[in-house]
């Protein structure tokens, strides 16, 4: 399954709750303000290891890149949902 969050982990606990109840064959997609977590020391320790999608657009309209993770464009996340099936969105 996938689990997509939104939201900036600064201001909800949503990629927190993500995490939690992730199974470990669950791929973890960033998307929206979620993506400012890929620059945040501490976020990038506690996603090390986790199979880690983070929206490309959204960085960009940002100004970050991100050290962690594959970068992924709206196609790349089709695709991704049309191989995994329908996601599980956190978005409070």
């Amino acid at each position: 399954m996938i689990q997509m969050v939104l939201n900036s982990p600064f201001l909800t606990r949503d990629l927190e709750l993500a995490l939690r109840y992730r199974r470990e064959e669950d791929l973890l997609v960033l998307m929206q303000d979620a993506v400012v977590a890929v620059v945040a020391p501490a976020w990038c320790e506690r996603l090390a290891g986790i199979p880690l999608y983070v929206m490309q657009e959204d960085l960009q309209a940002r100004g970050l890149s991100s050290g962690i993770g594959m970068e992924l464009d709206m196609p790349g996340l089709i695709r991704l949902i049309a191989e995994q099936g329908s996601p599980q969105t956190w978005a409070s």
